[in-house]
């Protein structure tokens, strides 16, 4: 009887080791499905907010695009386009060390170093959004390249140009090419790495008419990340 009692006793402490076992490795297993799902949340919610900012950010680079016409072609603040106005964001050339996205240096990277690199080079004050934090940086850019010294004229080997405008029966044609303009507009939420890019190119409307001239969308694109 006393072998048998033995043999029971040893048996449960057997089984309740099992349990123990299977109970912990039960506990595991759901630690790491809560983690999973936790993560996948979050996961969710940041996609979710990068794009609603996204699309948030589309009416401050309307914004942005819009001031860069008006410097341009409407109000010509920007007075000589052969040079580069610092003061108005405007380059007559294409900077050097552009990203592969297309964004220019002073405009990439993250947003200590572009804060610094920006107010380095003399560019318009940054346009804030008071009531989503937002900051609006742009730079508006020439499609031309030279190794020459400034000032750099217009011309069809060293720049991009579309051809002149026909308008039938009209007095306003152009025989002259047009010009292409870049503007590449940064958006930050500061302390986040919540970042948008984008670019529109822009023509002369109505080259051959100084007093009617007016500025063309001819592409808009948002930037893929860095």
């Amino acid at each position: 009887m006393k072998i048998c009692a033995s043999f029971v006793a040893i048996r449960r402490r057997h089984q309740q080791g099992v349990a123990l076992f299977v109970a912990l490795v039960a506990i595991v297993l759901l630690s790491l499905a809560g983690i999973a799902m936790m993560r996948s949340v979050e996961t969710t919610t940041s996609v979710a907010r990068n794009i609603a900012f996204r699309q948030g950010s589309i009416g401050p680079v309307n914004q942005a695009i819009e001031v860069a016409i008006d410097a341009l072609f409407t109000s010509s603040t920007i007075v000589v386009q052969e040079v580069d106005d610092a003061a108005h964001g405007y380059y007559a050339l294409l900077q050097p060390a552009e990203q592969t996205n297309g964004v220019p240096y002073v405009l990439a990277g993250d947003y200590v170093s572009m804060k610094a690199r920006y107010a380095a080079a003399g560019l318009p004050a940054v346009v804030a959004d008071p009531a989503t934090q937002a900051e609006v940086r742009s730079v508006i850019e020439r499609v031309c390249t030279s190794a020459s010294p400034p000032p750099w004229p217009f011309t069809i080997g060293s720049c991009d140009t579309l051809p002149h405008r026909l308008i039938p029966a009209s007095t306003e044609n152009s025989f002259q090419p047009i010009p292409i303009f870049r503007i590449t507009v940064r958006v930050d939420i500061p302390n986040s790495n919540t970042i948008a890019h984008a670019q529109s190119f822009l023509r002369d409307g109505m080259p051959a008419n100084p007093a009617r001239r007016t500025g063309h969308r001819w592409s808009w694109r948002l930037l893929s990340g860095e």
